[in-house]
């Protein structure tokens, strides 16, 4: 079903009519091929980096082949510490110790010392027993809800967690339970009281800051609510960790509950600017998501070379406050000259940052404005936000300069300016979308 501006969106190819199995991928690549051809998709899809994912960036057009230097709110390193000497210098001095990778998995292959030492490292970190390592933040969310959980058991999520806690409740197989509103404490309960009677083991799944709009969960709220209906509570603290807190330690810092999460989920993306995810927490939990988390068990082990900078990184950031201080100066900087500008942007809960565009139409509308400008930013459309929930989202580092802040508050008004959207509601907004002439074939 097309949205209301008439684009398709990615929800119109997940399912197709035709016996074919790849009958919408053919449908699918047609629309992105001619929406490339007139210069929509240009600005997102397979954009060309030339050097490192930082603050500024080189990229080249996959279709003109031009390269141009940009500024980039899309990365998802807080400190830009891929980039630090001390992470760089122990990276290499894994590679000569044992080579670019660890081609086992490591209750077979054994546990090299780098990946020990990160273990220990994040269970110090956040004052746990025991941590294990996955390849990634999604394998990390998957393994442990599908080695944890079984279809005797109850599990509620909060409806804007991360696609990985998504899919690893509903493939858990657990048969009780369900999704509750965003942050809703009185929906949560009716779940309890509508979909647990009859379960065995009972579990809460949420995100400490949501990705998509950087709001923070009510951990007291989740916390009590946990305790009062016995169940267990986990917390997927991927973008808290290195934001929140006194000294970054995430969202249990935040709100002052140390050890208040049962099982305490997080990836390498936000202070290491680099790959790999972890579940922290009892020893005995930890022991048998060793054996029972199959994104684990079945992948090779991260390898030592990426153990080694990730173990670095954390000490960079430990021994260096002035970062965290950096990025919330920068992200106060940034909403603060957005809000100003006349634009619908939430209340500052992190340094993740929307602005409200309502329809695809705009938000495409106004990107490739912006990337002609020289602003690179994510955007947010259907199916990953509701229909008509559009929004540019910028993601703050350390690394941004004032001049970097003050450029893209410039020109996201000048754009502004020239859609109409300056100090309007969201549904004026959405009207303004609605009106703007588009090609007839849409974008996705």
């Amino acid at each position: 079903m097309n949205g209301r501006d008439g684009s398709p969106s990615l929800a119109d190819f997940y399912r197709g009519d035709s016996d074919d199995l790849f009958d919408k991928c053919r449908r699918f690549s047609s629309v992105v091929s001619g929406a490339q051809l007139r210069e929509i998709l240009r600005y997102q899809y397979r954009l060309i980096l030339e050097g490192p994912l930082d603050h500024r960036v080189r990229v080249r057009d996959p279709m003109t082949g031009t390269v141009k230097d940009m500024l980039c709110f899309d990365s998802s390193s807080y400190f830009g510490l891929q980039l630090h000497p001390r992470v760089m210098s122990a990276v290499r001095q894994a590679l000569d110790d044992v080579g670019c990778g660890t081609p086992s998995i490591q209750i077979l292959g054994g546990t090299n010392r780098y990946l020990q030492e990160l273990e220990d490292t994040i269970s110090a970190f956040h004052g746990r027993e025991a941590a294990l390592i996955f390849s990634s933040g999604y394998a990390a969310n998957v393994g442990i809800l599908t080695g944890l959980l079984r279809e005797d058991d109850f599990v509620a999520r909060d409806r804007l967690s991360h696609a990985s806690l998504q899919d690893g409740c509903r493939w858990s197989g657990a048969r009780f339970g369900g999704s509750y509103a965003n942050r809703d404490m009185n929906d949560l309960e009716r779940l309890f009281a509508e979909e647990s009677e009859g379960a065995h083991g009972k579990l809460i799944a949420s995100d400490g800051i949501f990705s998509l709009h950087g709001c923070v969960a009510p951990l007291p709220q989740l916390h009590a609510i946990a305790e009062r209906h016995q169940a267990y509570l986990m917390v997927d603290d991927a973008v808290g960790v290195g934001a929140i807190g006194a000294t970054g330690g995430g969202i249990e810092e935040h709100f002052q509950m140390k050890g208040a999460v049962d099982i305490l989920m997080g990836s390498f993306t936000k202070v290491s600017g680099c790959l790999g995810g972890y579940v922290c927490g009892s020893k005995d939990l930890i022991t048998y998501l060793r054996f029972f988390a199959r994104s684990s068990v079945f992948t090779a082990t991260l390898p030592a070379a990426l153990c080694a900078g990730v173990t670095e990184s954390f000490r960079v950031f430990q021994g260096a406050p002035e970062y965290r201080v950096r990025l919330w100066e920068n992200a106060r900087r940034l909403w603060k000259g957005l809000h100003e500008a006349g634009f619908v942007v939430p209340e500052l809960e992190s340094p993740i940052l929307t602005v409200f565009m309502g329809t695809d139409r705009l938000l495409w509308a106004f990107n490739r404005q912006l990337f002609d400008a020289g602003l690179k930013c994510a955007i947010l459309s259907h199916p990953a936000v509701p229909k008509d929930e559009s929004a540019i989202r910028f993601t703050v580092t350390s690394r941004h300069t004032s001049d970097d802040l003050d450029r893209a508050v410039e020109a996201m008004a000048r754009t502004g300016k020239q859609f109409g959207i300056l100090h309007r509601s969201p549904e004026e907004i959405r009207s303004i979308g609605e009106r703007l002439t588009f090609p007839s074939s849409g974008a996705i």
